[in-house]
């Protein structure tokens, strides 16, 4: 892992009202940028190269971010100076995992850069790293003020707070006018329609408000779409389209594989257990009772049942039968059962700005609706900060006969849950009505959006300040009424 410490210092003072940084080893830079608080900072990685001939030609064949700079001081070729900086995206980072951060992107950087050596022969043009460098050409870099501009790539008014007004958070534009709501507003929210890329697309919208809102976000994702929140959005050039006055950015983002997580057996209804693995007759009797409320594990199953009285109808026989399945079960599930803190899930770490814990579920894994229950149910009455639950494509979980009403009551009841559900119809959903709020999507960014005793409000939503893949309609492509 870099140790910090050690690097060399190119510019430590104000940028703008900020507080910046820019450190450097051989021909890594790394610029961090400390926007409101000293635990967090804006980080970009650097890796720079002298480079001789048409560069400017190679560089738009790229399909990675970088920065040509060029500086002519006098007559001739050789008073012609050329560096091309490969960067990584902007992004913001807890202070005490910004040495991990960094090994991470130097990697990535890396990885461009043997891709690149393999095809620069057929360009008339040399890289050589700035390490290996001659003194002329080391010495100029070094000496440009300039430098320390090009290596921050942020504008000075760049900042998480003032931006979007927490009691202003931008929706999108309808007719060319901003579309507005407050976090209230959003409590629950159901989002229908479209594609399941346009659903999960507004949905990170309703996310990013509660980030800026300096929530924390936990999301049961079966989609594996939400680790974007983690990464700027590409397109810089939407943003502007909508008026929104802030640069790409991603948010803090804990990715969580759910299996990780262990449960208890008895977290299983006991009939759910039954159903799931076909359990019947006398077999069905016997799991009975030894399924108590307390049983940790199949292993603890298999105890229990061992220790049944002998009956005319519980037989050794049929008690053998019952153990053998269950021997073989645990073996497949040894690893899903137990007990495990869940406080990891729910701490908010960052003062300023919200954090996302993502939950990687498995919908075709036998006992992923029963984890959500559990999860929900354990922290549902120990919360004290207000949370954003999001359950993409969840049909199965809130019609799920043995729990999806318990979930349903979770999300409605607990005063600090707020709750953000999506699939592809409306009538996807039996029962008691979840949602205050619904969300239709059209196509791509186009949707309406439905509050309780108002009209439907048709808009453009907003570009997401983080990484999504959809074709923008823009404001002025707007035709509808």
């Amino acid at each position: 892992m870099v140790l910090l410490s050690t690097w060399n210092t190119l510019f430590e003072g104000k940028y703008g009202n900020k507080e910046l940084n820019i450190l450097y080893q051989d021909d890594v830079f790394v610029s961090f940028l400390k926007i409101r608080d000293q635990s967090n900072v804006l980080v970009q990685v650097y890796k720079v190269f002298l480079a001789k001939g048409d560069i400017e030609v190679f560089v738009s064949t790229l399909p990675y971010p970088a920065v040509v700079y060029q500086k002519h001081i006098d007559i001739g070729e050789n008073n012609t100076y050329k560096y091309l900086l490969f960067q990584t995206d902007v992004e913001y980072i807890d202070i005490n995992a910004l040495s991990y951060h960094i090994d991470k992107k130097i990697l990535e950087l890396n990885k461009r850069v043997g891709s690149i050596i393999s095809i620069i022969s057929s360009y008339d043009i040399k890289l050589t790293s700035l390490k290996l460098a001659g003194d002329n050409d080391t010495n100029f870099f070094f000496s440009d003020p300039i430098i320390s501009k090009v290596l921050t790539n942020l504008k000075f008014s760049f900042d998480f707070s003032g931006t979007v007004p927490m009691n202003k958070l931008i929706l999108g534009k309808k007719n060319n006018v901003l579309a507005t709501t407050d976090l209230e507003k959003l409590n629950s929210v159901c989002v229908f329609g479209s594609s399941l890329n346009d659903r999960v697309f507004s949905m990170k919208i309703v996310c990013e408000n509660f980030l800026l809102s300096s929530k924390t976000v936990i999301i049961f994702d079966p989609t594996k779409m939400f680790l974007s929140l983690g990464y700027p959005q590409q397109n810089n050039d939407i943003l502007n389209d909508f008026n929104l006055n802030m640069d790409p950015f991603g948010f803090p983002v804990k990715n969580i594989n759910y299996l990780d997580i262990k449960i208890p057996l008895f977290a299983i209804p006991k009939n759910a257990f039954l159903n799931i693995f076909k359990f019947a007759s006398i077999s069905a009797e016997i799991i009975a009772l030894g399924y108590t409320s307390n049983v940790l594990d199949i292993k603890a199953l298999i105890i229990n049942i061992r220790n049944l009285e002998i009956t005319d109808k519980i037989t050794q026989f049929e008690k053998q039968r019952v153990i053998s399945k269950l021997i073989i079960l645990d073996k497949k599930y040894s690893l899903v059962f137990g007990e495990t803190d869940l406080s990891v899930l729910f701490e908010q770490r960052y003062k300023h700005i919200g954090s996302v814990k993502i939950l990687n579920v498995d919908d075709k894994h036998p006992f992923y609706i029963y984890y959500i229950n559990y999860i929900l149910d354990r922290f549902s009455n120990s919360l004290k900060d207000d949370i954003l639950v999001v359950l993409p494509e969840s049909k199965q979980i809130l019609n799920n006969i043995f729990v999806g009403s318990n979930i349903v009551s979770i999300l409605k009841n607990n005063s600090v849950i707020s709750s953000l559900i999506s699939s592809k119809a409306e009538s996807d959903f039996k029962g008691d009505r979840l949602y205050d709020v619904k969300i239709n999507m059209i196509d791509s960014n186009d949707g309406v959006i439905y509050y309780p005793n108002k009209d439907p409000l048709r808009i453009l939503f907003r570009p997401t300040f983080t990484s999504s893949i959809i074709n923008y309609k823009k404001p002025k492509e707007n035709a509808f009424n």
